[in-house]
């Protein structure tokens, strides 16, 4: 038996070293090779040989992979199985020939014995005729091995580049799960893009995109659970994308657009978008309870009425067009969205549900929000003011009519939104912009598409309601801090608010009422509180909070914070980074401190914490430099854009105060990702 454990135990060991990475190269490579050490020639040979913990890379080529890719083995928790498409294309047509085209009556004829779905061609679909014998200009017809083709008055078959969609989907799955896909474009496939089927979970998506499909560019269905970041599902037939039955799905930073039914079509299970954006479609986004007929019990299963969070989602309309349709016993919950122009922004059918929060719905030529169904709503914006609500419209002028009829929307407003530019990022000048707008702003400090771009400046915009100039109180005698902390484990720290009580720290006084932490002998921001701090499957959040010698900006030691993060779900994590409870009686005026940058993109803010609990925050940042950076918020340059919680007195009260850095992790990038922090000041109203 304990011969056996060994060789067990050695084989868990060895195994993960075993993986390996095949190549696929459709210019250079060959099937008969091994696809390690030199490359295989089409993906259905590199497919044969995946097992759990290998990946199959894909080389770019200037012409696509003509091949779907079947997805039909398991990779296992601890080893996922990889797709890299490396940047390539898979295509789900044939190009059709320059020459072999017979000409009839100006339609031309070439026999095709595989039946042709659809033609397309550079970023166009070419509309399918009744039949051949009706062709219209640029239309054809497929019919007993024969496609039939009209051209535009002048020219031939040879002046286009004609593609026949001849293969059903993409990237196709049958109950498989455990696997990743990444850096892959699907186009031209007559049914789905990427089309995931039979209970398949998990399955992780990152830069994808489906594109020019016959049916949709993305679609999950049954029980399946799919995690997509940073994709686009445009120009598909029906819907960009479209999830049945009881799916999960999650999505962020999407794009989908000019697709020809419905953008995203969600009907039934669970569903969240985030950082998103859905436009050009005659319905942007609808959402539906499943009509599904193969699963048992499906009447009494509680994923079959439809639940969406929309967060931070921009949802534009043109002329005619609706944003977001709630139908059946489908719910949604929306929250920091901007729903823009078109005929209806948010319609809400009589047993549907919607719970509006700190949203902009805006431009609607007929209505801005009709609601036969439940609807509850607050601190939302709304213009020109057109509801309707249990089959009564309001005008703006009979606002506080609807608000009294309908006891919601006690803190929205009907006015003109302000944006920066050409931008829909929310101006300063803007009422719902921060602080100004809502109590909570639960989806960041502004409305609008924050997450996806830096916020320009406005030089000279002041916002219309700018916090009051907190009054003075007498000066502290000292500033205390916790001391330094050892290397932790962060799911083990404590709630905030509990631990060991902070010991007085020695502060360096530059000039008066300004205080400097040097990271030598103590660590003033000493705490930190990951969310969520264990994924849905149990796994921590790991990493070291500590001083290091590693970077420093002065002197021998700096603070390091060293974040292992899961692998998705979720998407991100975020890590709270708590000073300790400072002794002051005077509010923080000015906050500097010197940082070290990797370029990574990765979001942070600051806010200060009073003894109330009541946070003043400033905007998000986004780390886009290399090497040490000081980073600077000046309170009375830049007002907190947002204050929530506590007493609401817009003052800080201390004392004590805390010092907070909220910073985001992406969970796709599985290198440990390390900050740097050093001399850090304070200075104190005098």
């Amino acid at each position: 038996m304990r011969r056996l454990l060994c060789l067990l135990s050695i084989s868990l060991l060895v195994g993960p070293l075993l993986a390996e990475t095949y190549v696929v190269d459709g210019a250079a490579g060959d099937d008969a090779n091994n696809g390690v050490t030199a490359p295989f020639k089409t993906i259905a040979r590199g497919l044969r040989d995946l097992k759990p913990g290998d990946t199959l890379k894909l080389v770019k080529m200037d012409v696509p992979y003509r091949e779907s890719i079947p997805l039909l083995k398991h990779g296992t928790p601890e080893a996922p199985i990889t797709i890299d498409g490396g940047g390539a294309t898979i295509s789900g047509a044939d190009t059709a020939p320059k020459d072999g085209w017979q000409e009839q009556n100006g339609v031309y004829v070439l026999p095709q014995a595989r039946e042709v779905k659809f033609l397309f061609g550079p970023d166009i679909r070419y509309e399918q005729a009744r039949s051949a014998q009706t062709l219209g200009n640029q239309e054809w017809f497929w019919e007993a091995g024969k496609l039939y083709f009209r051209p535009a008055a002048g020219k031939q078959p040879a002046d286009y580049d004609l593609q026949m969609s001849v293969r059903i989907s993409g990237i196709m799955t049958t109950g498989a799960g455990q696997i990743i896909v990444r850096n892959l474009t699907a186009m031209h496939f007559y049914n789905d893009g990427f089309n995931i089927h039979n209970g398949s979970a998990p399955i992780w998506f990152e830069n994808i995109k489906g594109l020019w499909n016959g049916d949709e560019g993305f679609s999950a269905h049954e029980n399946c659970e799919c995690f997509v970041r940073n994709a686009e599902f445009s120009n598909n037939y029906w819907h960009g994308i479209a999830d049945v039955t009881i799916a999960r799905t999650y999505y962020q930073n999407i794009v989908v657009r000019n697709n020809r039914s419905k953008g995203i079509y969600l009907i039934g299970g669970t569903h969240g978008i985030t950082d998103s954006v859905v436009s050009g479609s005659p319905d942007q986004i609808v959402l539906s309870p499943s009509d599904g007929t193969n699963v048992p019990a499906l009447a009494a299963d509680p994923m079959r009425v439809s639940t969406t969070n929309l967060r931070n989602v921009l949802v534009q309309s043109a002329a005619g067009e609706t944003g977001l349709i709630v139908n059946g016993s489908a719910q949604a919950a929306i929250e920091h969205c901007l729903i823009l122009g078109g005929q209806t922004g948010l319609r809400v059918d009589p047993t549907g549900r919607a719970h509006v929060l700190n949203t902009i719905i805006a431009g609607q030529a007929g209505a801005n929000v009709v609601a036969a169904g439940d609807f509850a709503a607050d601190y939302n914006l709304y213009f020109p003011g057109l509801l309707t609500a249990a089959g009564k419209a309001y005008t703006a002028e009979q606002f506080a009519d609807y608000q009294a009829a309908t006891h919601g929307d006690q803190h929205s407003f009907v006015e003109e939104p302000r944006f920066i530019a050409d931008t829909r990022l929310v101006s300063r000048a803007s009422r719902a912009s921060g602080s100004a707008f809502g109590p909570t702003a639960f989806g960041g400090p502004d409305i609008g598409l924050e997450l996806r771009a830096p916020k320009p400046e406005e030089p000279g915009v002041q916002p219309p309601q700018p916090l009051p100039t907190p009054p003075s109180k007498p000066a502290p005698a000292a500033v205390a801090a916790a001391p330094a902390g050892a290397a932790v484990v962060l799911p083990e720290l404590p709630a905030p608010g509990e631990g060991p009580a902070p010991a007085a720290d020695k502060i360096a006084p530059v000039k008066r009422l300004t205080h400097l932490w040097e990271f030598e002998q103590t660590n003033p921001w000493n705490r930190a509180y990951p969310e969520p701090v264990k994924t849905p499957a149990g796994q921590p959040l790991k990493g070291v909070l500590e001083l290091s010698t590693e970077q420093v900006h002065n002197g021998q030691k700096a603070l390091k914070l060293a974040v292992q993060a899961p692998e998705a779900p979720p998407a991100s994590v975020r890590v709270k980074l708590f000073s300790g409870k400072l002794n002051l009686d005077k509010p923080i005026r000015v906050v500097r401190f010197w940082m070290y940058g990797d370029a990574s993109g990765r979001q942070f803010n600051l806010r200060v914490r009073d003894a109330q609990g009541e946070s003043f925050y400033d905007a998000t940042r986004k780390m886009d430099w290399t090497g040490w950076q000081q980073i600077t918020w000046d309170l009375a340059q830049r007002p907190p854009v947002n204050v929530v919680g506590g007493n609401k007195n817009l003052i800080q009260d201390g004392p004590p105060l805390e010092l907070v850095m909220d910073l985001t992790y992406p969970t796709t990038d599985r290198t440990p990702a390390v900050i740097y922090i050093d001399d850090l000041e304070l200075e104190i109203e005098g």
